[in-house]
Parts: C-alpha cells; structure tokens; sequence
C-alpha cells in the first residue's frame, strides 16, 4: 500500500552518492537513478548526463549494496553495468521483483559481447564505451516513462485545509501535510483507527474545484499525523490531480528539461517562452 507521507526516500543504510561537481543540482527533479558500477569513467559521464535531465543519482559500486537500495528505496531509473558479471544480472533480477521498483526503468552498460548473454532483459542498453550524445538520446527516449513512474510516487508538500467526514456525520477539520496520486498526509487532533473509511474534501492551490473523494486510513501516529489512501477517484478528479501535481514537478527544473517534460505530461506551462 502507498501510504502518503511515510516514506524517506534518502534515508537508509549503505547509501553512496557522487555527482558531478561542475553541475550544480536542479531545484526540482523529475526523478531519482541508481548507478550500478565501478567504473569511474561510466559513472563520471552517466551521472553528468542524467543530472542534466533532472534525475539525481546515487552511485553503487557492488551488487550487494545496490540490492540493500533496491529493497529499501524508491528509484524511477536503474543503471547496470554489466562489467560486474553474474552479480548484475542479479541486480536486474531484484528490480524486476521488487514490489516498488519493479516499475522502474532499467538500462544495462555493455560490451558488444556481452548483449548477447544478457540474462535480464532491461528497457535499453546503452553501449560501452559510453557516449554521453548516445546516453542523452536514450534519455529522452525514456523520459515518459520514468516522469510517468516518479510522479506516481511523488509527494507534494502542500498547506490547506481538508475536511475529514466520518460515517456521514462527523467532520474532523484537518490541515494538509502532503498530496500524491495515491493519497494524502494530514495534522488531525483525532485518532484514527487503520482501516477507517471516511471522505474528504479539499481544493488544491490555484486549482477552484474542490475534491470530495472517498478514503481509507492506512496509518495514524502519536504525533496527530493521518496518512489517507483515495478509493476509486472519478477519472476527471484523477487527470485534474495529475495535471496539479505535473506542474509542481515541472516548477523549478530546467528549462530544456522543462520543455521535454511537458511533451510527455502534456502539460504547458505559459510563464515560459514556447
């Protein structure tokens, strides 16, 4: 169950993470990369590449940590390189079985002689040596799928009130934590047992529609904390809440990046020259 809010995505044991330094990071991204090598060459031109599309990278030099990573976070991009043998392969395998990143969009390194004995198959190989051109066009073959697999996971921090309505009867005001496809995170001065059905109601920033959506509480902490999955949301509630929270990923990112984002969100954003 995706429950909102309950999730720290870079938080963990065994994390390693490089960047390139002559690339400062953009505000916002629209997705986050496991890097699978020991190969200073690959990862130095991959993670320039991927920063430059807005996707933040962390670098794992073993199968073992990196399966740890796969297991414990969130990740839109998988890079392997096959130059650590059987153990990547392995590492491909996890992704497909990993009930958060199975989605993910995997890419393998390779040899020409090893594309042959690819056990795994995963969404694209990129060639070795690596290209950045080569990794770039890739990129933004991929990039609808991985905007597509971030933006179900993402988490918008947001501020407004929301109304809980329990049984029809009693309505609990609340203040929003954060908003997802999935859900929402909420401050409440009442417990909540797990498995509650309520309603709520809410209107996002900018947005004069308000949503009365059915709910279920799948967490509820000490701290007046609720944490609400939606149930079956009406299509056009769902495409207005995508478009909301496509825009506030959009917001902040570069401006190339920007534009191929709203080329595969649909999105169009007026206060940038088209």
């Amino acid at each position: 169950m995706n429950c909102p809010g309950k999730t720290n995505e870079y938080e963990g044991l065994c994390q390693i993470y490089m960047s390139n330094p002559a690339v400062s990071m953009p505000r916002a991204v629209v997705g986050r990369s496991l890097l699978v090598s020991n190969d200073s060459s690959i990862v130095r031109q991959l993670t320039a590449t991927l920063d430059r599309f807005a996707i933040t990278t962390d670098v794992c030099p073993d199968s073992a940590t990196a399966v740890t990573l796969i297991n414990t976070r969130k990740f839109e991009v998988v890079i392997v390189d096959m130059g650590l043998g059987e153990d990547a392969a392995f590492v491909l395998e996890s992704v497909r079985l990993s009930p958060s990143n199975r989605n993910s969009v995997t890419f393998a390194a390779v040899n020409a002689d090893e594309e042959q004995e690819l056990q795994v198959l995963p969404n694209f190989v990129v060639r070795k040596p690596v290209s950045e051109s080569e990794i770039g066009s890739i990129l933004k073959a991929a990039l609808g799928l991985v905007i597509r697999d971030y933006r179900r996971y993402f988490r918008c921090p947001v501020t407004v009130p929301v109304l809980i309505r329990m049984d029809g009867k009693a309505q609990i005001p609340c203040e929003m934590m954060n908003v997802s496809e999935g859900g929402v995170a909420a401050v409440t001065t009442v417990t909540f047992a797990p498995g509650t059905n309520v309603t709520l109601e809410f209107a996002l920033p900018g947005e004069p529609e308000k949503f009365q959506l059915q709910a279920e509480v799948c967490w509820c902490d000490h701290k007046g904390h609720v944490g609400l999955q939606f149930r079956a949301v009406p299509q056009d509630k769902n495409l207005l809440l995508q478009s909301w929270l496509s825009r506030k990923i959009e917001e902040g990112i570069p401006e190339p990046v920007a534009r191929l984002f709203q080329k595969h969100t649909g999105s169009a954003d007026t206060s940038r020259p088209q």
